[in-house]
């Protein structure tokens, strides 16, 4: 059974929930910290966590997550070994356009393949980003995209919901 379900709590009023998976803590903040600076029309919570299942403690304090993040570092093994452990756990409903996978360190020579990570994303039918925390210019780029999908995958566009990710998704897998 799924421990972490994204209609469990209502939504806030022109408020997004984030749950920042990553078994590193520096990307972790990171991606947080330009999440939090992009430049957007509504509010952002954002819950950091190395991996589910959450501590029952403070879970009265969590907001809704409206996305979940999945970081996985390309340069370690055990980041990717965390992220497939904590999959299980999401409520499938979240793979209906309400999660995203964010491959860090894509340019620089890495121990996890790219394709690892690439077919995790197509098993789960979600997008996923290769960003480089490096370059200030990429994580701006990095963070407005997923501003973008927090904006659809919280209902916060008026005739957009959180399926149409996934038909966009599907449609570019088509054309492959």
């Amino acid at each position: 059974m799924s421990e972490l379900r994204p209609f469990d709590k209502l939504p806030l009023l022109n408020t997004a929930g984030v749950l920042l998976l990553g078994s590193e803590e520096g990307c972790r903040e990171r991606v947080a910290r330009a999440l939090l600076q992009a430049p957007k029309p509504f509010q952002v919570k954002i819950h950091m966590a190395p991996g589910l299942p959450l501590p029952p403690e403070g879970e009265h304090r969590r907001p809704r997550f409206d996305l979940v993040l999945v970081l996985v570092s390309l340069d370690s093994q055990a980041s990717l070994t965390a992220a497939r452990a904590s999959l299980p756990r999401l409520d499938p409903h979240y793979f209906l356009g309400k999660l995203c996978f964010l491959a860090l360190g894509a340019a620089r020579p890495h121990m996890v393949e790219r394709s690892a990570v690439r077919k995790l994303a197509d098993t789960h039918r979600s997008p996923l980003l290769f960003v480089q925390l490096d370059r200030p210019e990429d994580m701006d780029c990095a963070a407005q995209r997923l501003v973008n999908m927090l904006q659809v995958s919280a209902g916060l566009l008026p005739g957009i919901s959180a399926l149409y990710v996934g038909s966009l998704l599907q449609s570019s897998l088509s054309w492959d």
